[in-house]
C-alpha cells in the first residue's frame, strides 16, 4: 500500500486498520475496506473550524432523527477529522447504490431536492437573520457579473476584428445580443432587489450544502437520498443551493415540467418567501455557464478542439434557453 502511506495510518485514529485501499476519485477520495465495513476517506483543504461546525450541525440533526446526510465517522478521541499539517482527513461510511441511477441521469434530482428542503427547513435559525450576511453575496455576484460582461465585450471585439473568424467566433457573435440581454436583465433584477431590501432584517439563513450535484447524493435503502460532501457548506440563504441545483438540473437536460414539479415538492417542505423567489429568479437569469465558456475560450485557453468548443457552446446555449423559459414561466 505504498501509494497510500498517508491514508492507511489514519485508521489507527479510529481503532481500525485498512485491509485494502482503492482510489474513488483522484487525487483526494479513497475507499478503505476494514474489518468493521467499508469507509470513504476524503483529503480536504477545508479550514478546521468549518469541518467542526459542519460535523456538529450534522450530528445534531442526526440526534433529532434526520437521516438525510451521510454522517462523519468520529475518531476514538471523538474528533470529526484527523489533522496533518494544513490538510484535514475525514471518514464517512461507504454508501453503495449509486449504480441504481446510472441509466437515469435525472434520478438524483427529486431525492436531492427533498433532502435540501429538509436541511433548509430544519436549520433555519432566526438568530442568524442579518441583511449584512446576504449583502456580501449580492455585492460579490454583481462584481463578478460585471467582470464577465466586460470580458465578453473584449471577446466580441476580438472576434469581430479577426480577418478569418473561427467557427466559435461566428456562433458567439450570432448569440451575443441574447446573452447580453440576459446578463443585463439579471444584473438589473439583482441591483433592484438589493436596493429594495437594503434595510431588510428578516432574511432566513439555513445550513446550505454548497454544492448539490449528482455525485453528492446517494440512494439509501428506503429509496430516498442522502447528501454527502459538505466541504462547501455554510450558513447562508437557501437560494444559493437552489440556484446551483437548477443550473445542474438543466445542464443535465432537465425540462421545464420536471423543474416545476421539483419546485412544488421543495415548497411543500420549505416554502420560499416572496423576496427569496425574486432572488432566485435573478440568480438563475444570469448566463453564468455561457460566460465561463467565453472566458475560457478567449482569455484562458484550454486544450479544446474547435469542434468541441462549438459543440459545447451550442449545447450550453440550448440549455440556457430552456432554463430561461422556465424562469419566465415559473416566477
Amino acid at each position: 500500500m505504498s501509494r497510500y502511506d498517508d491514508i492507511a495510518p489514519l485508521f489507527k485514529e479510529y481503532d481500525m486498520y485498512a485491509q485494502s485501499i482503492d482510489v474513488l476519485k483522484e487525487p483526494n477520495v479513497f475507499k478503505a475496506t476494514t474489518p468493521y465495513g467499508s469507509f470513504v476517506c476524503k483529503r480536504a483543504q477545508v479550514p478546521a473550524q468549518r469541518l467542526v461546525f459542519i460535523s456538529d450541525m450534522l450530528r445534531q440533526l442526526q440526534h433529532r432523527g434526520w437521516d438525510g446526510a451521510v454522517p462523519f465517522t468520529y475518531t476514538k478521541y471523538d474528533d470529526p477529522f484527523v489533522q496533518q499539517g494544513s490538510t484535514a482527513f475525514y471518514v464517512t461510511p461507504w454508501q453503495p447504490g449509486s449504480e441504481e441511477w446510472a441509466e437515469q441521469p435525472l434520478s438524483w434530482a427529486p431525492p436531492a431536492l427533498e433532502r435540501l428542503a429538509e436541511l433548509h427547513q430544519l436549520t433555519q435559525n432566526y438568530r442568524y437573520d442579518d441583511p449584512r450576511q446576504v449583502e456580501p453575496l449580492v455585492d460579490s455576484l454583481l462584481n463578478r457579473w460585471q467582470y464577465w460582461q466586460d470580458q465578453m465585450n473584449k471577446a466580441a471585439t476580438l472576434a469581430q476584428e479577426r480577418k478569418y473568424p473561427s467557427p466559435f467566433d461566428l456562433v458567439f457573435l450570432a448569440n451575443k445580443e441574447f446573452i447580453e440581454e440576459m446578463a443585463q436583465t439579471a444584473t438589473d433584477l439583482l441591483t433592484d432587489w438589493r436596493e429594495r431590501h437594503e434595510t431588510h432584517a428578516h432574511f432566513r439563513l439555513s445550513l446550505i450544502h454548497g454544492n448539490p450535484s449528482p455525485e453528492h447524493v446517494v440512494p439509501d435503502r428506503s429509496g430516498k437520498g442522502r447528501l454527502l460532501n459538505f466541504d462547501r457548506a455554510s450558513f447562508d440563504t437557501p437560494v444559493r443551493d437552489l440556484t446551483l441545483f437548477y443550473r445542474t438540473y438543466f445542464q443535465m437536460a432537465g425540462d421545464e415540467a420536471g423543474a416545476s414539479q421539483l419546485f412544488h415538492r421543495y415548497a411543500e417542505i420549505f416554502p420560499l418567501q416572496p423576496e427569496e423567489i425574486e432572488l432566485l429568479a435573478s440568480f438563475l437569469s444570469y448566463p453564468e455557464r455561457i460566460m465561463r465558456d467565453l472566458d475560457i475560450y478567449y482569455h484562458h485557453p484550454r486544450e479544446w478542439s474547435e469542434f468541441y468548443a462549438v459543440q459545447r457552446f451550442e449545447k450550453d446555449m440550448d440549455r440556457l434557453m430552456r432554463l430561461h423559459r422556465w424562469v419566465q414561466q415559473a416566477f
